[in-house]
């Protein structure tokens, strides 16, 4: 091996690991804040049912009910008291609702109560229930309604004071 070799050969071998160690001239950051996480937009034909889900964040997701569609605001909670589907359930997708019977879910039924008012009788107590099980079931009846009627929750118990769906703290 020529001495300009061995020379060549003894540079690359001491300056090799330190080229690596400066990297590519980048300094490093701290992290970067980019805003809110993505919205997902939820294809379906108009008036198709959706039930309200919950993220483990705590965020309502509408999933398309096509089985409850012909039945509107009814199909949409019988949809979301019958629980997550397979693909719900593998996106992540939970509910804070108390399990339902399937026979008790013949019980469901909404109906106008004023012409801006919907009653949403359900075949368990509600009085008890957190504000997103809350949420997912006004939510739910609304998805084949315009937004802007009001949902009395009445349950076994007691009938809650009228609701619009709020999602992410403003109305839908």
């Amino acid at each position: 091996m020529s001495r300009t070799r061995a020379l060549a050969a003894s540079a690359a071998a001491v300056l090799g690991p330190a080229l690596l160690l400066t990297g590519c001239g980048i300094k490093p950051t701290g992290v970067v804040e980019s805003g809110a996480a993505a919205k997902v937009a939820v294809a379906a034909p108009a008036r198709t049912s959706m039930a309200y889900f919950v993220t483990p964040e705590a965020r309502l997701v509408p999933a398309p009910q096509p089985e409850h569609t012909r039945d509107g605001p009814r199909g949409s909670l019988t949809g979301l008291l019958a629980g997550p589907g397979a693909a719900e359930l593998e996106a992540g997708l939970g509910t804070r609702l108390p399990a339902v019977d399937p026979a008790a879910l013949e019980q469901i039924g909404v109906g106008f109560t004023a012409r801006d008012r919907v009653e949403a009788r359900l075949p368990f107590p509600v009085a008890d229930l957190d504000p997103i099980a809350r949420r997912q079931l006004v939510c739910s009846a609304l998805s084949t309604l315009a937004p802007a009627f009001d949902v009395v929750l009445r349950g076994t118990d007691t009938a809650l004071e009228a609701a619009r769906c709020e999602l992410g703290g403003r109305p839908a």
